[in-house]
């Protein structure tokens, strides 16, 4: 029977949204219009024929107008993605790439991209995810990714090259880029893969600047006109700048003395745009540069003033060097040499005034859900309490989570110094321990945050309390310290319901982490129904804060627990939402889906699938691999030694649980798995012929239906049923029962009721197990007890049987004789080979270098799983599959 449940399914939830998506996936919009330049035009038409079109040149060279103003007339989605320094985070910058496809209207529904609520953290897993997704595009779709000079981190650009091996039918990607791509391109420009659009390409010919100034009101001369070209070879940005010259001098200026030089234009421009301003302009200015894009809010959060709509469209209509993006006037950003002009100038004239404008900045992002950004700025202006109560605050969720990469990033620039000066800091410095996977060190920072906590009001303490508690709890979990973890997490539990009216939202996260570490600590503490009572709370308040790493730990442990308890059918269903959450969110390779790869596992090894159960171990092996835990280790080897067992490969069996117990550190504790291991143990030594070791072994109080089982095949092995029948029939009803035990009780009940010439009672009892087994797709059983008198009795009782139980008893005959073939070992398959000599069991020992005792548990292992009672039997039915 099923654990009882808490909650049903895993329910379906949408994509997250994501800080400033708005702002970073708009196309920029243009006021004024550009000048036509059909050359440029048809030299991106003609390089859609190419994978990769890159346009790179200077700042001011035209490079976004140009892509913008050609994007406008395309007939099939252009996807826009506008860079920032901050992006240098592979998920990040992933997640951003697939919203600006899906803003763009690129994804259609179904495809893999459609409902990736998040992109995974998994390196190998996020690329395959997104070229699946990418080259599924049901139409030519172009990703426009401007300011991709920002990206430096070589992650990032490692996971873009792997992308741009195998070039995507239909899709095209158009780089804008101030400086040569750290892309290694030399491979795709060699195949002819990658157009390009340089600097000399973008120089306006003496016509387009012509028409450019005449689009300002001015008409040189044919030589001033050319003299102004060459001294501007053309940028964009200068022939734009000299405009406003001419302007300020009523067309009566000399072009001599404007010049492309850099330095001089830069000063020109901060003349020009703040020349004429009034003094609130000016500083709106100024101080909204610490900002790289901007909406009202924010603006009117810096200044301290209530103007900001009003005065970025009023900038933004009177120059070119503030950009709206988008079509509705809600973000803005500025000129990149306007932007950092303003900051050198707003340094230059109020130094200290910088540090207050990124803690107002801070402040306001973090009041709007953007953690990170409020963490950047708050690092910016050196506010180092502030960092320290941002994270043991509002980023709490992120410590532990796929997110965590990106948040030691942002604690890497705190002063180690600093790390010391305060408890929020130490949870800092913690938390930077836990990323580099130097647990041991945890317990000390922890010791030394409760120390400096002691003098603090309780109302200041508790936040830091809560983390710190959080941080023991996840470096005992990953030692394997379950007492402790059961005994932290309901301390942790007791103090979030003290704490639960005055911060409701961040409870319910930390309430889903601390259910999630009891849940598991009573699962290997041997604890299934308290077990079954937390994870169905964790899972449901994970849905409830909208974590998923949190609530995929949950309902994976679940699904292993109702495995392991024997309910197959009630661990398919957990395991497979569990799976539909990993599948979506991308995150296979986390160590918080391994429970479920392992569940999946398990539940193939019942249904005797065994190259879905070998998948399904090697993916909880590689996600377990990324971020090891000591108690999923033990699984591991646990899962590992059954697959070996049904393969009939008994020395790896042996090798597997032997690791599982001397993999171990000292603080280990999981009484609960050592039980499970222990019958591992009895079923290898039951394979290997020696059912006297266990049938000596007296049985214990706490025994259960499945050690029963193993007790009574022990008895069966050494010729006495009387004993195998008394151990069957006793029933403990304070034990949930154990579905594929039961199965196989019946199996053996109805063979020894055989055995004495029970024929009715022996149907009775294997139609019963035929039953249960097929309702819950259990085929194990029957395997491991297959041939001899079993054989017999299904072909009895699916010959009396006219229900639909024929079926699935046709099933379990016909995997017997497919599958022993395929089941033996690769010592077994040396004995077989000499069976047909005259060798005897000694001499075939002496040929193979064991023992007689090993060579007549490898034949009796063989006549198992042939179905033969006789060594010329054997012969034949080896011969019969192509053995011999």
């Amino acid at each position: 029977m099923p654990l009882a449940r808490r909650g049903s399914g895993v329910r379906d939830r949408a994509a997250t949204r994501m800080p400033l998506i708005e702002a970073k996936t708009a196309r920029p919009q243009l006021t004024r219009s550009p000048v036509d330049r059909p050359r440029l035009c048809e030299m991106l038409d003609t390089a859609m024929g190419s994978p990769v079109i890159l346009v790179c040149a200077g700042a001011g060279w035209g490079k976004t107008l140009l892509v913008s103003a050609w994007a406008q007339g395309r007939d099939h989605p252009v996807a826009w993605l506008s860079l920032d320094r901050h992006d240098n985070d592979p998920q990040l910058f992933w997640a951003y790439v697939v919203a600006a496809l899906r803003v763009a209207g690129a994804v259609p529904e179904g495809n893999p991209l459609a409902d990736l609520s998040s992109v995974p953290a998994d390196q190998a897993e996020r690329v395959r995810r997104l070229a699946d997704g990418l080259g599924r595009l049901p139409h030519p779709t172009v990703l426009v990714i401007d300011d991709f000079h920002e990206i430096t981190d070589e992650q990032v650009i490692g996971e873009m090259n792997d992308l741009l091996r195998h070039p995507l039918a239909g899709f095209r990607l158009l780089l804008i880029s101030r400086a040569e791509p750290a892309l290694p391109l030399h491979r795709l420009r060699a195949a002819g893969q990658v157009t390009e659009i340089r600097a000399k390409d973008l120089a306006f010919t003496e016509g387009e600047a012509a028409t450019l100034l005449g689009g300002h009101g001015h008409t040189p001369t044919a030589p001033d006109l050319a003299v102004l070209v060459q001294r501007t070879e053309g940028w964009a940005a200068g022939l734009s700048l000299s405009a406003g010259y001419l302007a300020g001098r009523g067309d009566s200026g000399d072009l001599a003395e404007f010049t492309g030089h850099t330095r001089g234009v830069i000063e020109y421009l901060i003349g020009e745009v703040l020349s004429g301003r009034s003094r609130r302009q000016r500083r709106f200015l100024l101080q909204t540069s610490i900002c790289e894009r901007l909406c009202a809010d924010l603006a009117n959060a810096i200044t301290a003033q209530h103007d900001g709509q009003r005065t970025l469209e009023q900038l933004e209509s009177s120059n070119d060097f503030v950009v709206r993006l988008g079509e509705k006037p809600l973000w803005f950003r500025y000129h990149h040499l306007l932007r950092e002009a303003l900051g050198h100038n707003l340094l230059r004239e109020t130094p200290t005034l910088v540090y207050e404008l990124h803690r107002r900045a801070a402040r306001w992002y973090a009041s709007n859900n953007s953690v990170m950004e409020a963490l950047n700025h708050a690092i910016a202006a050196q506010d180092w309490a502030y960092v320290g109560r941002l994270v043991t605050g509002e980023a709490a969720p992120l410590i532990l989570s796929a997110h965590r990469h990106s948040l030691a990033r942002v604690l890497q620039q705190v002063p180690a110094e600093k790390l010391n000066s305060s408890p929020e800091l130490v949870v800092c410095a913690a938390v930077l321990l836990f990323h580099s996977g130097d647990y041991d060190a945890i317990p000390a920072r922890v010791e030394h945050a409760r120390r400096m906590l002691r003098r603090r009001p309780d109302h200041t303490r508790r936040p830091v309390e809560i983390m710190l508690l959080t941080l023991q709890l996840a470096a005992d979990r990953v030692v394997g310290d379950m007492p402790a973890v059961h005994a932290g997490s309901t301390d942790l539990l007791a103090m979030l319901s003290a704490q639960a009216r005055a911060e409701g939202a961040a409870v319910v996260q930390h309430r889903a982490i601390a259910l999630n570490n009891r849940g598991l600590a009573q699962l290997w503490l041997g604890r299934p129904e308290a077990a079954a009572r937390d994870l169905w709370a964790a899972a449901s308040a994970a849905r409830t804060a909208g974590l998923d790493l949190a609530e995929i730990n949950a309902v994976g442990h679940l699904a292993l627990l109702q495995v392991m308890c024997g309910s197959v059918h009630e661990a398919a269903g957990l395991a497979a939402g569990a799976r539909d959450l990993i599948e979506r969110g991308g995150w296979r390779n986390t160590i918080q889906s391994v429970a479920t790869h392992l569940a999946q596992a398990l539940i193939h090894l019942e249904r005797r699938d065994l190259v879905a159960a070998e998948q399904a171990a090697t993916a909880g092996m590689r996600a377990h691999d990324s971020d090891p835990e000591a108690a999923q280790r033990i699984v591991v080897h646990g899962v590992r030694a059954r697959l070996a067992l049904a393969h009939g490969d008994l020395a790896t069996a042996r090798h597997h649980l032997h690791s599982a117990r001397e993999d171990r550190n000292a603080r280990m504790r999981v009484p609960g798995l050592d039980r499970w291991l222990s019958l591992a143990d009895d079923e290898v030594e039951l394979a290997a012929g020696h059912p006297e070791k266990i049938a000596q072994r007296p049985g214990g109080e706490t025994d259960d239906l499945r050690h029963q089982v193993v007790r009574a095949r022990a008895a069966l092995g050494v010729r006495n049923p009387r004993l195998a029948e008394q151990l069957l029939s006793v029933t403990r009803p304070a034990v949930p029962a154990h579905t594929v035990a039961a199965v196989e009780a019946g199996i053996i009940s109805a063979l020894i009721a055989d055995g004495r010439g029970h024929a009715g009672q022996a149907a009775a009892l294997l139609s019963d197990a035929v039953v249960l087994a097929e309702r819950e797709g259990i085929r194990r059983p029957f395997h491991t007890h297959a041939g001899g008198r079993l054989e017999e009795l299904l072909h009895r009782l699916q010959l009396s049987n006219t229900g639909a139980t024929t079926a699935f008893i046709d099933e379990i005959r016909a995997a017997h004789r497919a599958g022993s073939a395929e089941g033996l070992s690769e010592r077994e398959t040396e004995v077989l080979r000499l069976l047909p000599t005259n060798l005897t069991a000694g001499q075939i020992a002496t040929e193979l270098g064991i023992s007689i005792n090993t060579v007549r548990a490898h034949q009796r292992a063989i006549y198992r799983k042939s179905g033969a009672a006789r060594r010329s039997d054997t012969v034949v039915w080896a011969r019969e599959h192509g053995l011999l």
